[in-house]
């Protein structure tokens, strides 16, 4: 029995050394729950992130949001050390930029997002979205 769980250990230590950013995968929610990102990984070893779900109540005024649905936020971050992506770039879709960016996994639920362009940048911190619907539906 102690040989099939040593070989289950080192088949599941394989897989996530095979996937950097395996920990980070999965959907997380912006400030304000505006968005919903989902973090996948997008091939040699990087990570990348398209919206998934919007806040969008058309107020008068304000242009339809539909056309962001699967939008890239986030393309190709590596891995630069554990728990921190760099190398990529950020898209804000509230002012149409792409800033460089930065990844840090502060623990399971909790993800720090920074995008520099020139001296300026901007943090954010997002959370981990549980597995529920968007939006949530109210229960009978």
């Amino acid at each position: 029995m102690k040989p099939v769980a040593l070989w289950l250990a080192l088949a599941a230590t394989a897989a996530s050394a095979a996937e950097p950013g395996r920990d980070l995968q999965g959907e997380w929610w912006t400030p304000g729950f505006n968005a919903r990102v989902r973090i996948e990984a997008c091939g040699d070893g990087a990570v990348c992130g398209r919206i998934a779900w919007l806040w969008d109540d058309k107020p008068q005024g304000i242009a339809d949001k539909t056309p962001l649905l699967g939008k890239p936020v986030i393309e190709q971050m590596r891995l630069a050390e554990p728990g921190r992506w760099t190398g990529g770039r950020l898209y804000n879709p509230e002012d149409g930029r792409d800033y460089k960016g930065s990844l840090q996994l502060r623990s399971p639920s909790t993800l720090v997002v920074s995008g520099c362009v020139l001296f300026i940048c901007q943090t954010q911190v997002w959370r981990r979205a549980d597995p529920s619907p968007c939006p949530p539906v109210a229960s009978p």
